[in-house]
């Protein structure tokens, strides 16, 4: 049974001296509306942290959620929080804040529309258990189970956890543990280069260390980084040895199509060579080659003679359409990595088809995979070459090459300096040299003489949108075909 309102005396002026409230600091009431298990650990818990200029005035229905350790801080009040009377006698005073904690979703959305019909401007603070709509302003909803949701996905290995309410709250402040076989493990944080990010704090055997040049990473430290978020998730992925892992995040498979209606048996096999051979240096987990127009039974024996353990032979003997073939492909593998003939990926018309699909496609050339020595990508006026960086990177370590970026001094753009910045940033994190060329010369035609050399480029819609007629075209991306005697790979921008 709820006892009736009892309000205990509450002298009008304030004494400093009895009350812990420190000179000079405005005092601040706070309204809490508490009940069940939730409010009661949220009550233990304030009561034991000290704010001296804070007040609490708190309203409830069972004795039991009253915190053990008292302050005068709190003053307690004994009734039914949905009662609209009651709660009225408390609104004599002015409260700076009201925090809703009740364990029933009609208690809670009374309990708010009591607050806001004595005062509509004081801001409210709701536990939200129930996917709650509430209407107005002034108010914060805490979903309970987003927040929990949330905790327990930080505490989920490999991922980054990141601060949510401290800073700004868009990941400029993660913590990461880092592995035994981390390459950062047994480095002094002075010999690690942090542009645009910093080793803030150390964490090991439950203890703080305050970060100095001489300090050692040890294995299953944990490192608070501080610094731009898209640099930190490079960094993230660089101490958790997450660079070799391409196909992912896209897929955890490559494709081959090959259509042998439109290929010479020459240049079949040597698709197939390349084919295996990228399936041997990166991540994938299967390698699916899909033949379609089969009309040579000694090339198809040949493509056949690969199937095994790894390597699957799809072979479609009737005619089909071609795009619905691979969609039916790609929907039923997860495939990350769609290799074709650079023929093929010269039609408009797949090109776009691949692109909705998001995925990562190499444009095979005629030249050897084996004899591959550097990956090079041209700057372009827009960021999405820093976008895809982390998956250059990632490309080239797997594929073991040189790195080389190309600017056109002719043609520069206000970005250009901040991409290298950002690409050599990355270069020292993942300890991969970069070699960044700048040229007066126009780089395509540069690099339309080199030999073994994997070209990178965004798969963006200047991609799709390519035009082998639009002679004033500078855009790198919208030139990639001049550039085909190359391997080429185009990486989604996501």
């Amino acid at each position: 049974m709820v006892q009736a309102l009892a309000l205990p005396q509450v002298p009008s002026t304030l004494n400093f001296k009895n009350y812990p409230f420190k000179r000079g600091l405005v005092q601040t009431n706070v309204l809490i509306l508490a009940d069940g298990i939730v409010a009661k650990h949220f009550l233990q818990r304030l009561a034991k942290i000290y704010s001296g200029h804070n007040r609490y005035y708190v309203v409830y229905t069972d004795p039991t959620i009253r915190p053990e350790i008292e302050s005068e801080n709190f003053l307690f009040y004994h009734f039914d929080p949905t009662s609209f009377v009651k709660l009225s006698h408390l609104f004599t005073r002015r409260y700076n804040e009201a925090i809703i904690v009740l364990g029933n979703k009609i208690d809670t959305l009374a309990s708010f529309e009591n607050i806001r019909r004595l005062d509509n401007a004081l801001p409210i603070v709701v536990l939200d258990r129930w996917d709650l709509h509430l209407e107005g302003k002034n108010f914060v909803l805490l979903n309970a189970n987003d927040i929990l949701a949330a905790y327990v996905f930080d505490h989920v290995p490999n991922v980054p956890v990141i601060a949510q309410n401290v800073g700004l709250g868009k990941g400029e402040i993660m913590e990461v543990q880092v592995p035994s076989g981390s390459s950062y493990v047994y480095r002094h944080i002075g010999s690690i280069e942090q542009k645009r990010w910093r080793i803030a704090a150390l964490y090991r055997d439950n203890e703080l260390i305050l970060p100095e040049p001489y300090h050692v990473i040890l294995p299953n430290d944990l490192l608070l980084l501080v610094g731009d978020p898209e640099v930190l998730e490079q960094v993230f992925k660089s101490i958790k040895q997450e660079v070799g892992q391409f196909p992912m995040p896209y897929g955890r498979d490559s494709y081959l199509l090959i259509d042998m209606a439109q290929m010479d048996a020459k240049s079949i096999r040597h698709m197939v060579l390349g084919a295996i051979f990228l399936h041997q240096r990166l991540k994938d987990r299967s390698l699916f080659i899909r033949v379609v127009n089969p009309n040579d039974i000694a090339l198809l024996d040949f493509i056949k003679g690969y199937d095994g353990k790894s390597i699957d032979v799809w072979v479609e003997y009737r005619e089909c359409d071609l795009l619905k073939k691979i969609d039916e492909d790609l929907y039923s593998h997860p495939i990350g990595l769609v290799m074709l003939y650079k023929k093929f990926f010269r039609q408009r018309k797949l090109r776009k088809f691949l692109y909705e699909k998001a995925l990562p496609v190499i444009s095979l050339s005629c030249a050897s995979f084996e004899t591959l020595k550097e990956a090079a990508l041209i700057l372009g006026p827009d960021k999405d070459i820093e976008r895809i960086s982390s998956v250059v990177f990632d490309i080239a370590i797997q594929l073991r090459l040189t790195l080389k970026l190309y600017q056109y001094t002719q043609d520069t753009h206000p970005i250009h300096e901040e991409i290298i910045e950002y690409f050599e940033n990355l270069a020292t994190i993942f300890s991969k040299p970069l070699q960044v060329i700048k040229t007066s010369s126009n780089p395509i035609r540069l690099i339309a003489n080199e030999k073994d050399m994997l070209l990178i480029y965004p798969f963006s819609k200047k991609v799709v949108k390519a035009n082998p007629l639009n002679i004033f075209c500078t855009d790198p991306e919208a030139l990639f075909y001049k550039l085909d005697r190359h391997h080429q790979i185009f990486i989604p921008v996501l």
